[in-house]
């Protein structure tokens, strides 16, 4: 059920909008570089290292959240039975996975240099003086580092898929957008270029927005359709409202 409309849900998320969040996420990254907003932020938060080590939480956090989330929500559902939690949950793995299979194969071709902001992880804190924001290493093959952020993109991919599966609920939307907005501050306080941050989040939007359409249609099609056994029939029930 995870794996439900896959290909097709990959295609509709680069071409969601008529393909306008991956334009914007270019144009966007180009012009964080060439305005001088990327080196700009980068060096504000290279000098604020009591702030650059507090959002570093949000990088850890960035790590298990998107795994111990849906495994929670299914998990929970299947023991209380019910569907509705069960759905979100299968949604929530499936626009994890496809995040994952778009925003790496981008890192990998663009290979961009890291803001080295913090050392965390494979990153380390970079000295230069000089502005190496629009460094890119093309084909470098790197999957770890670069852009867009994969943090953002699965923690927007999330928030839009809860938002669009619970629609009618405006203080979850609230802060499960706010979450994702405070997991790209906090990496692009340490580890990610602004404009990676501002990729992956537009990214992840048109992943999640597609993902949770696709889940809420199959959640649409559960409440028309029912199955039920009594003690002398059995049969389908259609709701034709």
């Amino acid at each position: 059920m995870a794996f439900r409309d896959f290909g097709w849900n990959a295609l509709r998320s680069i071409t969601y909008n008529y393909g306008a969040n991956f334009i914007g996420a270019g144009v966007g990254t180009w012009a964080f570089i060439e305005s001088g907003v990327d080196w700009e932020y980068r060096n504000f938060a290279y000098n604020q290292r009591r702030l650059t080590a507090g959002s570093l939480a949000a990088l850890y956090v960035g790590y298990a959240i998107p795994v111990i989330t849906p495994i929670t929500l299914y998990a929970t559902g299947r023991f209380v039975k019910n569907e509705k939690l069960q759905l979100v949950g299968l949604a929530l793995i499936q626009a994890a996975l496809l995040t994952y299979v778009i925003q790496t194969p981008l890192k990998m071709i663009t290979g961009r240099a890291l803001p080295g902001i913090v050392t965390a992880l494979d990153h380390t804190r970079e000295r230069r003086t000089d502005d190496f924001s629009g460094e890119f290493d093309w084909f470098n093959m790197n999957f770890l580092g670069g852009t867009p952020s994969g943090h953002t993109a699965n923690s927007f991919a999330a928030a839009a898929v809860i938002a669009e599966l619970y629609d009618d609920n405006i203080p979850l939307k609230i802060a499960v957008y706010s979450y994702a907005a405070l997991v790209g501050l906090g990496v692009s306080l340490s580890v990610h270029w602004a404009s990676e941050v501002f990729a992956g989040a537009l990214i992840g939007y048109a992943i999640g927005k597609t993902v949770g359409k696709s889940f809420r249609r199959t959640q649409a099609d559960r409440e028309r359709w029912s199955f039920y056994v009594t003690t002398n029939s059995v049969g389908i029930s259609v709701n034709l409202r």
